[in-house]
């Protein structure tokens, strides 16, 4: 949905994506490396999602992506992807236990194919596929042998015990549209299990910096790494629960938890080091604060990972 304009005003309200509720704009963030070099930030009024408001359209989100180089990507988050791997996997070991043989998942957005090795590791009987857009990753594992949709997810026909959504539903320009379709490939009594960036206390309190002229840049440099046009939204609890809802899915349940792709080092030196130009000599101090702040007191529950089912499905425990 694009910003409705009004006259005297460049910015309006704009529906939120997810609920329908009118949505306030909070930010304009500059991304001269790909186009609409202007991305505009709103936050829902209702369900509070943060998201990019302005018009997307796929030939950008194409042009972003393949601008990108994805292998190398993916072995800069190496640590960090085993880390949600064994993650997901403790999650899951229980559910696809209960299923029998039968049991079949499709890890949507399998990216560099960990999640599906390991798992057919750990289930050697578990039929475990991947769905992924054409290009280097797919072909990858196609040329292993492992079988890798690739294109929509409306264009799959068979049908799954669990689909697996590891950090891919903050990329979908339509949310609630991909959770209907993936409920659609579901078996009966089948599940959805995601892992996916969630706004936290630091991103609301950022949020509520950007009505203090002096700390914008500062609002600005924070935002820059949670929402951007490869991240187009950016979830709340109750807009997470409430997108699977509107899909036709039960949720089981849903957990904060911080999960970091780099070091937090790496997040200081990129964004605040080579983006912001923060003297090399403060990046220490400031890894410590990070530190201080984030890590030590555990306040940084940036991730939300949560299961939901079919409401024909029995019940799963949260594990602990």
């Amino acid at each position: 949905m694009s910003p409705k304009r009004v006259p005297g005003s460049s910015l309006a309200k704009t529906p939120c994506k997810v609920c329908g509720a009118q949505s306030k704009h909070v930010i304009s963030l500059a991304d001269p490396k790909h186009e609409p070099h202007t991305l505009e930030i709103f936050r829902c009024t209702g369900c509070r999602l943060l998201f990019v408001g302005n018009p997307v359209s796929p030939e950008q989100l194409a042009a972003a992506y393949s601008a990108e180089d994805p292998l190398r990507y993916f072995d800069e988050i190496a640590v960090g992807t085993d880390r949600k791997v064994a993650s997901a996997l403790h999650d899951l070991d229980t559910l696809l236990r209960a299923s029998g043989d039968s049991v079949s998942v499709l890890d949507v957005g399998c990216g560099d194919g960990r999640f599906l090795q390991t798992l057919q590791q750990r289930h050697p009987s578990v039929r475990a596929l991947g769905q992924e857009l054409p290009g280097p990753l797919a072909s990858l594992w196609q040329a292993k042998g492992v079988r890798v949709y690739t294109g929509a997810l409306e264009n799959i026909v068979e049908r799954f015990s669990v689909i697996v959504l590891l950090d891919v539903v903050e990329h979908v320009p339509d949310p609630n549209r991909s959770f209907v379709h993936c409920r659609s490939l579901l078996k009966e009594r089948g599940h959805v299990y995601i892992h996916t960036p969630r706004l936290c206390f630091w991103d609301g309190l950022f949020l509520a910096a950007t009505r203090i002229p002096g700390a914008r840049w500062l609002s600005r440099a924070w935002l820059r790494t949670r929402i951007s046009i490869f991240h187009l939204q950016l979830w709340t609890d109750t807009a997470l629960t409430l997108s699977l809802q509107k899909a036709g899915l039960e949720l089981v349940y849903l957990r904060p938890q911080t999960e970091l792709s780099w070091p937090l080092e790496r997040y200081l030196r990129v964004y605040l080091g080579e983006r912001v130009h923060l003297p090399p000599l403060l990046l220490r101090p400031a890894a410590w604060l990070a530190h201080l702040l984030f890590v030590w007191p555990g306040t940084l529950r940036n991730k939300a990972i949560c299961l939901a089912r079919l409401p024909s499905g029995n019940p799963q425990p949260e594990p602990r």
